[in-house]
């Protein structure tokens, strides 16, 4: 059950929960009409909870509310001014990265050679600001992007975080599994190539071999276009029935990391990604949501920032999909217009 309470009361515990470093989360799952407020009270409470898991499933936070908030999106839109946002005034902030275009082509290089078929590799900027506005750039997401998980939550040991991920890792209820297969970027007046349908068609595969080890029935959707802001990614949204009720954390864990985040084959592109890439990755490609006993609906942490209060930073990330037909310039720029998608939501003075 859930209680419902005003603009104004969500401030407050807001900002109630963050003065005293409690655990919180603020999000609106895809086409919902509601916004979700949890704040960590107690482990002992009960069976549901909002899970944050890292890229590396070594750090793990979960939040159990006491109680369960929400807030009706239409009275946040009443209470909301729509501000610009930091790319609309810093339109020429992104700069060239050498170091990553020299990863891209180690990464093809070791395609070529048989190691790898896919490998999935980041980056992040580093912006300075002043005065954020968490409520004016929240309300910008969900405007912009209704079809996305919209979050942002806080821990003491890692900050802030917000993100808007359009990508379902894992959804389970009643015996019933759903799982979204998402790669492949293309934006503007580009059109389709080979490369991104082949590189669909890996994590496809991936997925279809790990429910061979279940018994139930499977129904794969047609592949579809989603938008998120400027940029389209092809989806297929994969169903399975069990016939009797699975262990879901197992089907989690060997589920991700995908080669929607990572690669494949899977410990040959993390084990590249580890030795190559050249940073940690933290939250960002880990997996957010609510778990409420054998229920899951997860999403992985996409199109999310960091944000340091303390050193009034902000860290943003981005990654793209590697294949034999990747292009170097273009596997860059799909990064960079990633990360003007999340720039193009951040509200400052």
């Amino acid at each position: 059950m859930s209680t419902e309470i005003s603009v104004f009361s969500l401030y407050k515990k807001i900002i109630k929960n963050y003065y005293n470093h409690n655990n919180f989360v603020v999000f609106k799952k895809p086409y919902d009409k509601k916004i979700f407020f949890y704040s960590h009270y107690d482990y002992s409470l009960g069976v549901k909870f909002f899970l944050i898991q890292n890229f590396k499933h070594d750090h793990t936070i979960k939040i159990y509310p006491k109680n369960i908030y929400t807030v009706d999106i239409q009275k946040f839109y009443k209470k909301t001014n729509i501000f610009p946002s930091f790319w609309e005034k810093n339109s020429s902030f992104l700069t060239d990265s050498c170091k990553y275009k020299k990863l891209i082509k180690d990464a093809i290089e070791n395609i070529k050679k048989g190691f790898l078929k896919k490998v999935v590799l980041s980056r992040f900027i580093k912006i300075p600001f002043r005065n954020f506005y968490f409520k004016n750039t929240f309300i910008k997401l969900i405007h912009a992007y209704p079809n996305a998980l919209i979050s942002l939550w806080y821990n003491f040991h890692y900050g802030f975080w917000m993100g808007c991920s359009p990508e379902l890792l894992i959804e389970c209820h009643n015996k019933k599994l759903k799982i979204s297969a998402l790669a492949g970027t293309i934006w503007g007046s580009k059109k389709w190539t080979k490369k991104e349908t082949e590189e669909h068609k890996i994590v496809i595969k991936y997925i279809l071999h790990l429910l061979k080890s279940y018994k139930g029935s499977i129904h794969i959707e047609n592949t579809k276009i989603i938008k998120i802001g400027h940029l389209k990614h092809l989806e297929t949204l994969i169903h399975f029935s069990f016939y009797e009720e699975p262990n879901y954390y197992e089907i989690l864990n060997c589920l991700h990391p995908t080669p929607s985040i990572c690669g494949y084959p899977k410990k040959k592109s993390l084990d590249f990604i580890y030795k190559n890439e050249g940073y940690e990755r933290q939250f960002y490609t880990g997996y957010i949501g609510i778990v409420h006993q054998n229920d899951m609906e997860l999403y992985l942490n996409l199109r999310c920032v960091k944000i340091k209060e303390d050193k009034k930073e902000m860290i943003l990330y981005a990654g793209s999909g590697i294949t034999v037909d990747s292009n170097i310039y273009q596997e860059y720029m799909e990064t960079e217009n990633k990360i003007k998608n999340i720039l193009s939501q951040l509200v400052f003075k």
